[in-house]
């Protein structure tokens, strides 16, 4: 099958990118670009909501079934570094960051709620792939560090949490 195969070959495109030392690569075939960059993304968007070349970190134009990010719950994003002890959530890998598990739902954590180690606190979507990244630690959410549908690089700071039974 078709799909199968682009998956893989995908997949492997993806792969190899985390394992090298690249910056950038771009990759075209038929109506399939596969772009990934280890830089931050250009926030620059057409009228229509669709991100520019530089703005994703992987697309397939033609069979895109997720709508353009909206935001389904406003997020206050800190620019601020983690609180000294808070265990940070970084992303595992270059992708698009989604707080909910699909548009129109509530997201999966936000800032003041608790969560368990095993929680999904979000989704790092490369190339159709949902990675759900879980928190890591038990403990209170202090700081969430990227916008819904934001691009991130691999060790990306995603979330800050307090784990329960610090001493802060």
């Amino acid at each position: 099958m078709v799909v199968s195969r682009s998956h893989d070959a995908v997949k492997r495109v993806v792969e190899a990118f985390e394992r090298s030392d690249w910056s950038e690569i771009d990759v075209r075939s038929g109506n399939l670009r596969v772009h990934l960059s280890t830089s931050a993304p250009a926030t620059t968007s057409d009228p229509s909501g669709a991100s520019t070349a530089t703005g994703r970190s992987a697309s397939d134009e033609h069979d895109d079934d997720r709508a353009a990010p909206e935001l389904e719950a406003p997020a206050t994003v800190s620019s601020k570094p983690p609180p000294t002890g808070a265990h940070v959530v970084a992303s595992p890998s270059p992708g698009i960051f989604w707080r909910s598990p699909e548009p129109g739902l509530p997201p999966f954590t936000d800032v003041g709620h608790t969560v368990d180690a095993s929680a999904t606190v979000c989704i790092v979507e490369v190339m159709k792939l949902m990675n759900h990244v879980k928190a890591g630690v038990s403990g209170e959410v202090v700081a969430v560090y990227c916008e819904n549908g934001a691009t991130v690089r691999k060790g990306q700071a995603l979330f800050a949490i307090a784990p329960s039974g610090s001493a802060s």
